[in-house]
């Protein structure tokens, strides 16, 4: 009997020191497993945040090209044009969702392929490192957990019929050469002349420095100085155009006759009435060539120039937005692997909870087989000494 109980222990025993061995080396993989698992995550982060800005960085290039080019995309559009408020309003229409539908294709063509491939790559670089972490008895039944099964597509959102809606054109006949575009012309060129002044005398600080101490100027503020540029102070340009704008407008007739009277004393009224009948044809041929296809190319002048507007200040907004999607797209993916290695660390330790259980009632045993053997050894050496006594002697 006491050698059964001996063989039982021993195998108790042993039985013992594997589920041991086995608690010691899955609670090293548990710790190991959190351990990489902050590692990997730190660097997934990084990843995202790197991939994110990049992506951010490409559709905004991208999209300020397209941007530029738009001109081109507002050619190919080919709806007949009317000038009528009705038939302009849709052809309006029509040609804002031309232009929303032709960035986007744009735009598709030349980033969805390369970030689908980019985002795609870094998907498996997770799953690939995530899966090391995952036995391997459940990696086969939980892959089509993590796997999505829709490919990334970027959505490219500019809505141009909310962004144009406030679009006005003007398809009145302007002459080219007459009085009012002409001043109006030249009042530009020379404000262009007077932006670009400053900055030409801020890079000639030597000029300024030398004025000695006895100068006049010396005594005004340099801001209240009137700096000519090309010959014509900013005073004096505003004078010349009110004069000129009010000699167009209800005193044009007096005016004008003030005018052809000084060149007709001038230069004779045969130079005066060639002049005159040139600048009658010049203005007939451009009135008659304001037709419908004239009108049409200036509508998409004009409305190049306010989509261009328009869309350079949804710039940052669209890629931002392009970026917060692959960055939704990659958490996702992340947070559906992490959820793959909870759930494997959570079997691991149920795993464990279970060796411990299995350990306590071994240990229990065991003691439970310690008494015993001892109560057989003392009821082995009680029976010897009995039979010592009484058996053996009679």
């Amino acid at each position: 009997m006491c050698s059964m109980l001996d063989n039982i222990h021993e195998r108790t025993s042993i039985f013992r020191n594997l589920k041991m061995d086995q608690k010691t080396l899955l609670t090293e993989r548990i710790q190991g497993t959190e351990t990489q698992m902050m590692q990997v995550t730190r660097d997934m982060k990084l990843k995202i945040h790197n991939m994110v800005e990049e992506v951010e960085q490409k559709v905004s290039k991208a999209l300020n090209e397209e941007i530029w080019r738009l001109g081109v995309l507002i050619d190919e559009f080919n709806m007949p044009f009317h000038p009528e408020p009705l038939v302009l309003n849709i052809y309006k229409k029509e040609l804002n969702s031309h232009v929303e539908s032709g960035l986007g294709s744009n735009l598709r063509a030349r980033l969805s392929m390369a970030l689908a491939m980019n985002v795609e790559a870094a998907q498996r670089e997770m799953t690939d490192r995530m899966y090391t972490l995952v036995p391997n008895e459940k990696v086969v039944v939980q892959t089509k957990i993590a796997t999505r099964t829709q490919p990334f597509e970027m959505l490219y959102s500019l809505n141009c019929q909310n962004l144009c809606a406030d679009f006005q054109e003007d398809l009145e006949f302007k002459f080219s050469w007459g009085i009012t575009a002409m001043i109006q012309r030249f009042t530009g060129k020379v404000r262009e002349r007077n932006k670009k002044g400053p900055a030409q005398l801020l890079n000639r600080p030597s000029s300024i420095g030398n004025l000695s101490p006895s100068t006049p100027g010396t005594d005004t503020p340099l801001c209240l100085i009137p700096r000519p540029v090309g010959g014509i102070t900013q005073e004096q340009l505003s004078v010349i155009s009110r004069f000129a704008l009010a000699s167009v407008g209800s005193q044009g007739t007096v005016g004008g006759l003030i005018v052809a009277g000084i060149m007709l004393k001038t230069i004779g009224w045969r130079v005066l009435l060639g002049v005159g009948a040139l600048y009658g044809c010049i203005y007939l041929y451009e009135r008659l060539s304001w037709t419908n296809s004239a009108k049409e190319r200036a509508f998409k002048s004009q409305y190049v120039r306010h989509a261009t507007k328009k869309l350079k200040m949804i710039v940052d907004l669209t890629s931002a937005n392009c970026s917060h999607q692959v960055q939704q797209e990659l958490s996702s993916t992340f947070a559906r692997l992490c959820r793959l290695v909870d759930n494997a660390t959570t079997d691991m330790n149920e795993e464990l909870k279970s060796l411990e259980s299995q350990l306590t009632v071994l240990e229990s045993n065991q003691k439970q087989l310690k008494l015993l053997r001892n109560k057989a050894n003392y009821i082995q050496n009680e029976l010897d000494i009995f039979e010592n006594n009484y058996i053996t002697i009679n």
